[in-house]
C-alpha cells in the first residue's frame, strides 16, 4: 500500500469506523464458518451487496448468487469446448452440458427456496446440484484424457460448500 493510500484508509477508518469494520467483520464471521475461507473472502469482500449486508442471510444469498454465476460460466465453457472438441471427449462434454443445465437450475431453485425462508429446501436443492456436478466429473474417469473443466468444477464445489456453510449458521 503506498503512503497516500495508507493515509486515506486511516482517515476513512477514523471517520467511518463502524461502517467499514462492521461489514468486514460480518463477512469475516461468515467466512469463518467455511472450509475455503480465502475463496469466501475473495468472493464476498469485493461484492457491494455483501458490504452493505446487515446479517448472515444476506451474505448467504450473495454467496449463492456467486455460486450460480460460477455454474453458469462452467456451462458456457462446456458449450465452447463441445464446439471445438473432436473424438471421444465430445460425448463426455455433451453429457456434462446436460448435467450443468441441471446444476444451474438446482442452484437457482436453492436461491429461490432460501429467499422464501426455506433453509432445508435450499440445502436439498444444493445436494441435488452436487449430485449432477459429480455425474459430470465421473464421465471423465477411466478415460485417456483429463477433464478440461476440472479446475472450474473444483472451484464451484468449494464455492457451493462455502454457501452451504454460511446457510448452516443462520
Amino acid at each position: 500500500m503506498n503512503p497516500i493510500s495508507s493515509v486515506v484508509f486511516v482517515l476513512l477508518l477514523t471517520v467511518f469506523p463502524t461502517q467499514i469494520l462492521c461489514q468486514t467483520a460480518l463477512i469475516e464471521e461468515a467466512c469463518g464458518y467455511t472450509i475455503y475461507k480465502v475463496l469466501c473472502l475473495e468472493t464476498l469482500v469485493p461484492d457491494s451487496e455483501a458490504h452493505s449486508a446487515k446479517d448472515l442471510k444476506t451474505l448467504a444469498k450473495v454467496s449463492l448468487k456467486h455460486t450460480e454465476n460460477q455454474a453458469t460460466d462452467i456451462d458456457n465453457k462446456i458449450i465452447q469446448l463441445i464446439n471445438s472438441a473432436t473424438g471421444d471427449v465430445k460425448p463426455v462434454l455433451s453429457n456434462c452440458s446436460d448435467k450443468y443445465l441441471t446444476v444451474v437450475e438446482k442452484i437457482k431453485a436453492a436461491e429461490t427456496s432460501f429467499a422464501y425462508g426455506g433453509v432445508g429446501g435450499a440445502k436439498t436443492w444444493l445436494k441435488d446440484a452436487t449430485s449432477n456436478r459429480n455425474m459430470c466429473d465421473e464421465g471423465f474417469k477411466g478415460k485417456p484424457f483429463k477433464s478440461p473443466i476440472s479446475d472450474l468444477t473444483t472451484k464451484l464445489g468449494q464455492m457451493q460448500n462455502n454457501a452451504e456453510s454460511i446457510i448452516a449458521h443462520i
